[in-house]
């Protein structure tokens, strides 16, 4: 996508709210585990997810396309302020997800035992089945 958009002078929007916290060497996201960090015009995100914030989110990108996203938007123009309390819990978790990765990386050995079992218990997909 990103090649493409390269080639055609286009834009690429991430929506990254499966992916925040733990997708990536570091869990900075799909662009991340893709290789193109810094090549995405805008990331969206929750809070809800890997972030523990319960609820909220965030668009991540040029402040002139941000601040587009606030005034065009529509779920954001009746969308209410996200409270104190959950900002404040996902900086904290942002803060330790820089510190260390042992976190995102028992999530990920978590993940694969529990699809090695799955296979292993019959629960394969085959060619051609969606998930």
């Amino acid at each position: 996508m990103v090649v493409l958009a390269e080639k055609y002078d286009a834009m690429v929007f991430v929506d990254d709210s499966h992916a925040t916290g733990f997708i990536g060497k570091t869990g900075r996201g799909t662009h991340e585990k893709c290789g193109v960090v810094g090549k995405i015009d805008i990331i969206t995100t929750t809070f809800g997810k890997a972030l523990g914030g319960a609820s909220g989110g965030c668009v991540s990108g040029r402040r002139e396309l941000v601040e587009l996203c606030r005034q065009r938007a529509r779920p954001y123009l009746f969308s209410n302020t996200v409270a104190p309390v959950i900002i404040s819990g996902v900086l904290k978790v942002v803060e330790l997800l820089l510190q260390t990765t042992e976190r995102r990386d028992v999530l990920e050995h978590n993940a694969a035992y529990w699809r090695k079992g799955l296979t292993e218990a019959g629960f394969v997909l085959k060619e051609g089945d969606t998930p």
